[in-house]
């Protein structure tokens, strides 16, 4: 995957990470499977699309899995556990679940929800 630089889409960071080019620079429509519009650069709700939450392996794996299933519950998202990670050292495991967001504040909500989870690092 290649990195590259953030979109300003509906007031939140989207980063393409794909080695083609996104529709400010060039790359694929969907990125992280949201659809961007070509013109304008917004989200089209609702969407459905798979949702990676990297935590530190510190946390015990099924309090991990309440706490996030927890937050996802609570911003009323509906959700499905997709599959579980180890990083390659074993300091993170990467949680992947498959979500429904239903508009601009339906996201921003949820997004505000996981960040309390203990040892979140990072949400994709």
């Amino acid at each position: 995957m290649i990195w590259k630089k953030p979109h300003k889409v509906t007031d939140l960071a989207i980063f393409c990470i794909f080695a083609d080019e996104c529709p400010k620079h060039g790359h694929p429509e969907s990125i992280f499977g949201i659809r961007l519009t070509m013109a304008e650069q917004k989200l089209i709700f609702p969407q459905n699309f798979d949702i990676k939450l990297i935590v530190t392996a510190e946390i015990p794996h099924e309090e991990t899995k309440r706490n996030i299933s927890q937050a996802l519950s609570e911003s009323k998202t509906v959700h499905s556990f997709v599959n579980i990670r180890s990083s390659g050292k074993g300091n993170y495991l990467s949680y992947c679940y498959n979500i429904d967001i239903e508009s601009k504040e339906h996201l921003i909500k949820t997004y505000a929800l996981l960040r309390k989870i203990p040892g979140l690092k990072f949400a994709l």
